[in-house]
């Protein structure tokens, strides 16, 4: 009997989701396809129904967005952020989040995750800069790169106090980056403040219930002749 489409789309998302969750826990070299078709309780001949490869299976599990990008779309940046730099929960941040726990082994990998991974950053920098004129915004890019970072560098130090210390520094500087812009006043162009400042008299005039004193004709040369 056929399997059907709906039963071949349900276990392509179970590989999918050990494999992703094995690749952030061991790596991409210290994962095999042995290992993840285990975990799905699949057979090895299975894998090859659903991806062409591991480097094919590498790249699905980036382009599937777990972690800080997902967080994002769902909830309040300020609130998310908070929840992605919290030192408590530290271990399990970096361990959900492909583009803190993996960014060394996409560099080392195929073309396809590395272009997978890029798209993630995008979509993450995009959902930071939430109200802002453009979606690559400087300081929404930057608040990316400092939450990212500072996941990464405290897992990988062994200094607890100072992994603390990153989180935290990198929190405070997160929210004063992603204050929202201050709106100035544009300044009036020369010739608006001239314009501006000659039809104050008149205004003034009119108030008072007068006319603007308009100053006399000069006499050309040849009335006074």
């Amino acid at each position: 009997m056929p399997v059907s489409l709906a039963r071949k789309a349900r276990t392509r998302a179970e590989i999918l989701e050990h494999a992703a969750r094995l690749f952030r826990l061991r790596g991409n070299a210290g994962t095999n396809i042995d290992d993840i078709m285990l975990a799905a309780g699949l057979t090895r001949g299975a894998f090859y129904s659903h991806f062409t490869s591991k480097d094919d299976l590498f790249a699905e599990t980036i382009r599937a967005g777990h972690g800080l990008s997902a967080r994002l779309r769902a909830g309040a940046v300020e609130t998310v952020l908070d929840e992605y730099l919290d030192k408590d929960a530290l271990a399990a941040n970096a361990l959900s989040c492909a583009l803190a726990a993996l960014p060394a082994d996409v560099a080392r990998g195929p073309l396809a995750a590395q272009l997978a991974y890029a798209n993630q950053l995008h979509i993450t920098i995009g959902e930071l800069a939430r109200g802002r004129r453009r979606k690559l915004d400087a300081d929404a890019t930057a608040a990316a790169i400092l939450a990212i970072g500072a996941v990464v560098l405290a897992r990988a130090s062994g200094d607890r106090t100072l992994a603390d210390w990153l989180l935290r520094c990198a929190r405070r500087t997160t929210k004063a980056l992603l204050k929202p812009p201050v709106l100035r006043a544009r300044p009036k162009s020369r010739s608006r403040r001239k314009s501006a400042a000659a039809r104050r008299p008149k205004r003034a005039a009119r108030s008072r219930g007068g006319r603007a004193e308009v100053s006399p004709k000069v006499r050309s040369s040849g009335s006074r002749r």
